[in-house]
């Protein structure tokens, strides 16, 4: 009876997935040896995506600009994230140097762009090409997605 109830508690997410929470993965692979591959969104206009689904949750990035960014752009970046509570993200470039957000996280009430979990919108703006690292979060989830970025 207790796994039972352990199971049916770790169950929920706005839309219905099955959350076990914990380190997802990495969309690419540290150092961006290789960085995340983005494919386009047919359902969007297009518009490059990338990410995954797993056991424990989902993860997905849709970018409003071309991938890989130039650098000194400012880029929209709508994620998908299964799993409860508010995002966070930490990007920092392969030396360690982190930069901050230029907006967001913003919610999103309704959008055409069909993966498990909450909708939220970012602004990012890299100041160096190369390998740079975003850490999203939230309560009982995380991943990773490593962008490579051009001069």
């Amino acid at each position: 009876m207790v796994v039972v109830v352990l199971t049916f508690a770790c169950a929920s997410s706005s839309t219905g997935a099955t959350i076990t929470g914990g380190h997802l993965g990495s969309v690419g692979t540290a150092g961006c040896q290789p960085a995340a591959a983005f494919h386009s969104a047919s359902a969007n206009g297009g518009l490059p995506e990338a990410g995954m689904d797993t056991t424990r949750g989902s993860v997905w990035a849709l970018a409003f600009s071309p991938m890989p960014p130039p650098a000194g752009q400012e880029i929209k970046v709508v994620w998908r994230m299964t799993g409860a509570g508010p995002f966070a993200f930490h990007v920092s470039d392969v030396a360690g140097q982190s930069i901050p957000l230029v907006w967001g996280p913003e919610d999103h009430g309704s959008s055409t762009w069909k993966h498990p979990g909450d909708e939220i919108g970012t602004g990012l703006k890299f100041p160096h090409s190369g390998c740079w690292q975003i850490h999203v979060t939230r309560p009982n989830v995380d991943a990773d997605l490593w962008l490579g970025v051009t001069a």
